[in-house]
């Protein structure tokens, strides 16, 4: 077992660079039993839900690739991050590596991820959404590609909507009509119940939560090396946070795992989430199975704001390779192996929830995807995602904002103030 230790982005380069290493390494690894070792690690090995599920496809790959063994190595997701800074700096790196958010960007600009670009066809690559590539991109180098695709979309309990005199059928398609019928939901509910789930937390997470609010209103910070937040348009978005918490409108205090079992009791009528918010709140809430589910719930694009058009964050599942894979062939064909075979569509995608990355997936298992879930991701929520604000130092970044998030929804700060505090901090931090 690995000791864990505290880790930086710039140690791991540091690390890299004194000890010189072939990121680039093509070179073959020994193995006593004439066999390829691959390693790979990924946190739905460590998930008592999807652990079967992802076995089933390893022992799959490998029946069909008689000479490659693969090392599944259980990583919790918590812990995966640091996990995998540890072990690239160390010069023991997983060839193959399961990636989330800012990971890619991370990783790859200094020089611990292999560009995946060498390796994949045209026909891949335009197999994709744009919107998914972007999200493993950084500096025009692909450093991951999407596993499966889970941008929040926006979730509205139908119930909910029309005992508060709603259309169930008709969720708020702008921001305008999103605060009128908070409002609405605000007066006509029982008291315990919230009308919308913001994360006001201080967990990495509740940032990702409340990126696609920041761009609907217009606000693209930290986008093009511009890391001024004391905008018009993000200063919509900070308001729309304290005017949340302040008014009632959402829970304070709430992680994202606290806020779904709220959602599954019919305490939060509405909230951002991922696709696999169905088989979440299924396990939070047996009464939700089969059609019932799709009775309660729908789903559907973030609310337009200042734009035309609805835009959400590219929170997907990705997967990387090591700079230093002794088999990066290998790798990619395992990597391709996850992403696009039938047993992994079927076996582990399928029922984790996630949304296929390719395109062609949907034409090949239409009965799969036939939900309206999967059909309204692939329409409408799929299309409207882009690429996060991503680089080596988000992580510290991160902070920054999430700190300023926290004093306007927790202590509330004056929001001006604020902003111009976190790009103070933004600015010291990339030397700008």
């Amino acid at each position: 077992m690995k000791r864990i230790v505290l880790v930086s982005v710039m140690t791991v380069a540091t690390l890299l660079l004194t000890a010189g290493y072939a990121l680039a390494s093509g070179s073959k690894e020994p193995s006593s039993q004439g066999k390829v070792m691959l390693h790979f690690a990924n946190w739905v090995s460590a998930e008592a839900a999807t652990r079967k599920n992802i076995g089933e496809v390893i022992a799959a790959f490998e029946k069909e690739n008689s000479g490659v063994e693969v090392d599944n190595v259980a990583i919790p997701f918590d812990e995966m991050h640091q996990q995998l800074l540890i072990q690239t700096a160390g010069g023991d790196p997983p060839e193959v590596m399961q990636l989330n958010g800012p990971w890619p960007a991370e990783l790859g600009g200094v020089g611990a991820l292999a560009d995946l670009g060498k390796y994949a066809s045209k026909e891949f690559l335009a197999d994709n959404w744009k919107g998914g590539l972007e999200a493993g991109m950084y500096k025009g180098v692909l450093y991951a590609v999407p596993f499966g695709l889970t941008p929040h979309g926006f979730w509205w309990n139908k119930k909910l909507f029309a005992e508060a005199g709603l259309n169930p059928n008709n969720p708020p398609k702008t921001m305008d009509e999103l605060i009128s019928d908070i409002k609405i939901l605000k007066a006509k509910l029982p008291s315990d119940i919230y009308p919308i789930g913001l994360d006001t937390t201080k967990i990495s997470y509740a940032l990702t939560e409340f990126w696609p609010w920041i761009l609907t209103f217009g606000g693209r910070p930290m986008y093009n090396e511009d890391y001024n937040f004391d905008t018009p348009e993000v200063k919509k978005a900070f308001d729309f946070l304290q005017t949340a918490a302040k008014d009632g409108w959402t829970p304070v205090g709430q992680q994202i795992k606290d806020e779904r079992e709220l959602m599954a009791k019919d305490k939060i009528v509405m909230k951002l989430d991922g696709p696999y918010l169905v088989g979440i709140l299924r396990s939070l809430n047996p009464d939700l199975a089969g059609k019932a589910f799709f009775d309660t719930f729908g789903v559907t694009t973030v609310p337009i704001g200042s734009g035309d058009t609805p835009v959400t964050i590219a929170d997907i599942h990705q997967l990387g390779m090591s700079a230093q894979a002794k088999h990066p062939r290998m790798a990619w064909k395992f990597m391709q192996f996850l992403i696009s075979s039938g047993i992994s569509v079927k076996v582990y995608q399928v029922p984790y929830g996630l949304i296929p990355s390719l395109k062609s997936t949907f034409e090949k298992y239409p009965e799969l995807y036939d939900n309206p879930v999967a059909q309204e991701y692939a329409k409408a929520i799929i299309p409207s995602m882009i690429g996060g604000p991503y680089n080596p130092e988000y992580g510290a970044a991160g902070q920054f904002i999430i700190r300023g998030m926290q004093q306007v929804a927790l202590t509330n700060a004056p929001v001006d103030q604020t902003l111009k505090e976190i790009t103070a901090n933004l600015k010291t931090l990339y030397g700008k």
